[in-house]
């Protein structure tokens, strides 16, 4: 009877698990659904000719061969799932997403609906015989009373990279948007020169710091004329790689340096640091009017690693924006639309502007 009864309850308590199971799995199932409805998964790829460079010579022996440049042609191969709200100055005039649209709005820290938003774009590009990537990948949640954003940038086209956690208080009246919170960053070594601390001008010559770099020069001499040809031996390998000291510190000698630097920096690792925020957006749209503009600021800073970046002069950053569109008549418009940042000494900005005007 004990048994019977003992058995009973458990059959009642696997019954009722199961139960629960199939209950949070249905709603973990619905969050997911809810979590990707309206976005769009992508790819593209594009390839056009590249840029025809100058000319350009070396004198070898009694003669001359032609070293010109010969780019290969240059392509985009991007990836990306996006799910932004569109602002209602913003329309869909294409059929497709090809990963290169650059709407400024997805710039903002107020999107245009409240939950989660989200951009994962990635591009794999060669553009005039230089290949790199750009990442941009973000995750946001709005809410009526705070905002949080998880965001990895790595933009090898003008050499910003960074990982952020941003959270912040939402204070909403009317057109106005006030945000205050912190942002944690962790990023790369920026702001230090490691060649300045290796390199003193007047102890040592550029042959010698071009001979600690692996390079190795032989004098030839033509008549009254003298210079030298420079090897790569940093390899083992005596390999020719300039046939004149003016090739080799134009050419040569500055690819050097610049490898030397990223090698230094590398070996530092990535910095952590903390930094207050302040935000203010407003947004107001007429079918005639409409203007957006954002401006967030980080005023405070806290490097948590030994290096990170020492704010000299002005330890003020900021990221802004701004969309001012209207239709002055039937025929004409004009827009002004544009980006600006300032994160540990780089500015990065874009602007566009212009009129259209329709023939009836």
């Amino acid at each position: 009877m004990w048994r019977e009864s003992n058995y009973k309850i458990q059959n009642y308590i696997m019954k009722n698990l199961l139960l629960l199971f199939l209950f949070v799995g249905t709603i973990c199932t619905a969050q997911i659904k809810d979590f990707f409805k309206y976005s769009t998964f992508y790819t593209s790829m594009s390839m056009n000719t590249s840029m025809m460079e100058r000319e350009d010579y070396i004198a070898i022996d009694k003669g001359y061969e032609d070293i010109t440049k010969i780019n290969a042609y240059d392509y985009n191969l991007t990836l990306g799932l996006r799910k932004i709200a569109r602002f209602d100055y913003e329309y869909k005039v294409k059929t497709w997403y090809y990963g290169t649209e650059k709407a400024v709005a997805d710039n903002v820290t107020i999107g245009n609906a409240n939950g989660w938003e989200y951009l994962f774009n990635y591009s794999f590009i060669r553009n005039r015989g230089d290949q790199f990537t750009e990442q941009n990948f973000w995750l946001r949640y709005l809410g009526n009373k705070f905002v949080t954003k998880v965001q990895y940038t790595d933009n090898q086209r003008v050499d910003l990279k960074y990982t952020s956690l941003d959270y912040r208080l939402r204070l909403n009246k009317g057109n106005w948007d006030l945000t205050l919170g912190t942002v944690f960053r962790i990023h790369p070594v920026y702001g230090i020169n490691p060649i300045e601390d290796f390199w003193v001008p007047g102890e040592s010559t550029f042959q010698d710091l071009a001979e600690d770099f692996g390079y190795a020069s032989e004098m030839w001499i033509q008549g009254s004329y003298v210079n030298q040809n420079w090897y790569d031996v940093s390899g083992g390998d005596s390999i020719l790689v300039a046939t004149s000291n003016d090739e080799f510190y134009h050419h040569v000698f500055g690819d050097a340096v610049a490898s030397f630097n990223e090698r230094e920096l590398d070996k530092l690792g990535m910095q952590k640091e903390i930094s207050a925020v302040i935000g203010l957006a407003y947004y107001k749209y007429k079918p005639n009017l409409w203007i957006h503009a954002w401006f967030n600021c980080l005023p405070y800073h806290y490097g948590i690693d030994d290096y990170s970046y020492e704010y000299e002069n002005s330890a003020i950053e900021w990221d802004a924006g701004l969309i001012l569109g209207t239709r002055i008549t039937k025929h004409l418009g004009l827009f002004v639309e544009g980006t600006h940042m300032r994160y540990w000494g780089k500015e990065i900005y874009e602007m566009k502007f212009g009129f259209n005007y329709l023939i009836f």
